[in-house]
C-alpha cells in the first residue's frame, strides 16, 4: 500500500467508537480469533463476527468515498 492509503486507512480506523475499534485491533492488528475476542468482551462469537463485518463495511464505504 501506499503512504496516502496508509493515512487514510488510519484515518478511518481512528474515527471509529472504542468498541468498534478494538474489535478491529484485536483482530487484524493483535491476530486474535473472533471466538477469543468474544471471550475478552464477554459475548458470542456470531455478535463479534456480525460487528465486524458491520465495521468493514462501513471502512470500506468510507475509504472508496475518499
Amino acid at each position: 500500500m501506499r503512504q496516502a492509503e496508509y493515512s487514510e486507512l488510519y484515518k478511518c480506523l481512528a474515527s471509529l467508537p472504542d468498541d468498534e475499534h478494538s474489535i478491529i485491533i484485536m483482530i487484524y492488528f493483535c491476530g486474535k480469533t473472533e471466538q477469543e475476542v468474544a471471550d475478552i468482551l464477554h459475548t458470542s462469537q456470531q455478535n463479534v463476527h456480525k460487528k465486524k463485518h458491520r465495521i468493514l463495511c462501513r471502512l470500506n464505504k468510507f475509504l472508496k468515498s475518499q
